[in-house]
């Protein structure tokens, strides 16, 4: 798999000059995201494009290709595919294609069928492992490769260390959809790898799931799931995966119309969701409902150490969203007050103003309207310390007078003085929208795990309860 994230020499297929087509665009990301390795347009009535000169077909092309990407319609996959036998034949360098083109296998039409199956002929002939079709394409922002034709929403000018998140998605749509809406946050999310494998006549989730099981750069796997073919299979290499890292999926499909939909969409067999839904389960995967609780989820995952148990803390500084994240809190069985000891209740009090709230009830603290920044940032420290605290929820609708970017840098800080061993997972829901953007976005660029609502939260703090819960019984279980 290494080749497909890291190939020595591209190849696209349906390479174009004109910006409304999907062959320029492919161009134009690796170009942007200056690419360093070799990228070869293949058009034969283009001299060059955007810089890369072209050819006029891959047997043309005199040096190494690992990969090649096919974005050109479907009804050429004849003739492209007798030009690769050629070149095989004489260099035997390809590794893998990606196949963005539609209109193959989730036709149902006996000449889709035909396109898919003249396609992997050639690609069993030559042991060549194919992505695809009907998919958008591959990204790893680490080597900078970007075979999709889509716009990531993130400018190469502005990237910083890619996170640990690596994504898997069934639909090109969807999987632009999840980079658009995570380049949309207030620190755009830079995702290590984003695949989409359309209708997987060949890699799937099992073979993405084996690489990323020790692909040191993936900290959490992520997955937008229709459905999948050989139950056992996922079954086994999801409850191999999360022994070491998480696995996050929003399987849809789970009424009978949209299960018909997944199958017209890219020809998987939905499958009962009840069975999907026990799999997830005994397997420690964690299902979420949502784009918003998919992308929040990993993010946590990505940014936040596991908590030790489902004690978790509300630190808040307004009362109404207090209340409404108490509810919040109290949907989920797994998710516990925590009843500190005296000490802490003592020395939260003193940290505070005089008509703060204090453990009224366990596991709650109101510090009002009117906290300073130290009242912030002191008495969360104090509940992080209390043994009783696995987690905290940190909420806060910023007042005017309070110094927002003092705020942040003194979250931030906090953290960073932190002992590795000493960390607690800290879900930080600073509320009022654009207004508080800026802070959020200094907080996010520290490190820390922001929301903008106090749901979201916690949801997110009962995603990694759950899962946390799975690996220490997993650690149970191999102690016996």
């Amino acid at each position: 798999m290494e080749r497909l994230f890291n190939p020595d020499g591209i190849a696209v297929v349906g390479a174009s000059s004109n910006p409304a087509k999907a062959g320029f665009v492919a161009i134009r990301n690796m170009r942007e995201k200056n690419y360093p390795g070799r990228v070869y347009p293949i058009n034969p009535k283009e001299k060059e494009i955007l810089g890369y000169p072209c050819f006029a077909s891959l047997p043309e092309i005199g040096e190494n290709v690992d990969l090649v990407v096919l974005i050109m319609p479907a009804r050429m996959i004849g003739e492209i595919m007798d030009g690769l036998d050629r070149r095989m034949a004489v260099r035997h360098d390809v590794k893998f294609i990606v196949c963005a083109a539609a209109d193959y296998a989730e036709t149902k039409t006996p000449e889709g069928v035909r396109r898919q199956e003249r396609l992997m002929q050639s690609a069993r002939r030559w042991g060549i492992r194919v992505v695809g079709p009907n998919c958008i394409g591959v990204i790893d922002n680490r080597t900078r490769v970007d075979t999709t034709f889509v716009d990531t929403g993130v400018p190469f000018s502005t990237f910083g260390e890619p996170t640990g998140i690596t994504f898997i998605s069934q639909s090109g749509a969807l999987a632009s959809a999840i980079l658009m809406e995570g380049a949309g946050r207030v620190v755009p999310v830079l995702y290590n790898k984003f695949i989409s494998i359309g209708n997987m006549a060949d890699v799937d989730f099992v073979d993405l799931l084996d690489y990323l099981e020790t692909d040191e750069t993936t900290r959490v796997i992520g997955i937008y799931m229709e459905g999948y073919r050989d139950g056992r299979a996922l079954a086994a290499a999801l409850r191999r995966v999360t022994r070491k890292k998480p696995v996050v999926v929003l399987k849809v499909g789970r009424s009978a119309t949209g299960a018909a939909a997944a199958n017209s969409h890219t020809g998987s067999m939905a499958g009962s969701d009840s069975v999907y839904s026990a799999v997830f389960r005994q397997s420690g995967v964690v299902r979420v409902e949502t784009l918003d609780e998919l992308i929040d989820t990993l993010q946590a995952f990505d940014k936040m150490p596991l908590p030790a148990g489902g004690n978790v803390f509300l630190y808040t500084q307004a009362g109404g969203p207090g209340i409404y994240c108490t509810d919040a809190i109290c949907r989920w069985p797994q998710l516990h007050w925590p009843v500190v000891s005296d000490e802490t209740k003592r020395r939260l009090t003193e940290s505070q103003l005089p008509m703060a709230n204090i453990c009224h009830p366990e596991g709650y603290a109101d510090i009002t309207a009117s906290a300073s920044v130290a009242n912030h940032v002191d008495g969360l420290q104090i509940v992080l310390e209390d043994s009783a605290v696995d987690a905290a929820i940190f909420l806060t609708v910023v007042p005017t007078f309070l110094p927002q970017k003092q705020l942040a840098e003194a979250l931030v800080e906090r953290e960073r003085s932190c002992p590795e061993g000493a960390r607690k997972p800290v879900y930080y829901c600073v509320m009022a929208g654009a207004y508080t953007a800026e802070a959020r976005a200094i907080m996010e660029r520290g490190g820390l795990c922001t929301f903008n609502t106090p749901d979201k939260a916690v949801l997110a703090a009962k995603n990694l309860c759950d899962y946390a819960a799975y690996r220490r019984r997993l650690e149970k279980e191999d102690a016996r």
